[in-house]
């Protein structure tokens, strides 16, 4: 699915990655560790598009990824950061406006009861969503920002230290949903160390 051969990439005098090669397959399910500021979210940046590397080769699905092909890869992807700013106004309004633009609004019909069953998975009642998202938690802002990749009904998912607002239930718990679904391919950024048992779990430590 993604290929990177050989990718250097560097702010002013300082590497975030130096030759750098990997390869990630559809269904591949990939932890990204490695100390603050080493280039973790600069990787899930180049996978899409919005940095450039400064050499080497990234490729998706055996095609270099040009700006064309990456308008295409981010459509495939779902990626949720780790910034908590998802916006002001009802959580109902969130969802809906993500689900109006155009590249979602095949999944805006019969959404409604999508939307209970993930709160229901994720441990949130149905009355947060006439709440304003200015007054929600830090985890529940989390768990409403992964609810909302959801809905996009995409089988990639960059994750963005994504349970660090979330006690370890929780955590357990969203970590369990992505990396037991066999359809999902996962890259995941976190410092805990927790990972369901029975799967294959690739690890990528950069620095």
């Amino acid at each position: 699915m993604f290929s990177l051969q050989h990718v250097n990439k560097q702010f002013s005098e300082k590497f975030v990655l130096r030759d750098f090669s990997f390869q990630i397959a559809a269904g591949d399910k990939v932890n990204i560790s490695g100390r603050s500021g080493i280039g973790k979210t600069t990787l899930f940046r180049l996978l899409l598009g919005f940095e450039k590397p400064d050499s080497g080769c990234i490729s998706f699905e055996n095609e270099p990824l040009t700006d064309v092909l990456a308008w295409n890869v981010r459509r495939r992807v779902a990626y949720v950061s780790q910034d908590l700013n998802i916006g002001r106004g009802k959580v109902q309004a969130f969802f809906d406006d993500t689900l109006s633009l155009k590249v979602n609004l095949p999944h805006k019909h019969n959404s409604q009861p999508e939307i209970k069953q993930f709160l229901n998975q994720f441990e949130l009642p149905e009355s947060i969503l006439d709440k304003n998202t200015e007054e929600l938690s830090g985890g529940e802002k989390q768990r409403i920002a992964i609810i909302n990749a959801l809905l996009l009904k995409r089988c990639i998912f960059f994750l963005d230290e994504v349970t660090s607002a979330l006690d370890k239930s929780l955590k357990t718990k969203v970590i369990d949903y992505f990396l037991l679904n066999p359809d999902f391919t996962v890259l995941y950024i976190s410092h805990d160390n927790y990972f369901p048992a029975g799967i294959e779990l690739k690890t990528l430590k950069l620095g």
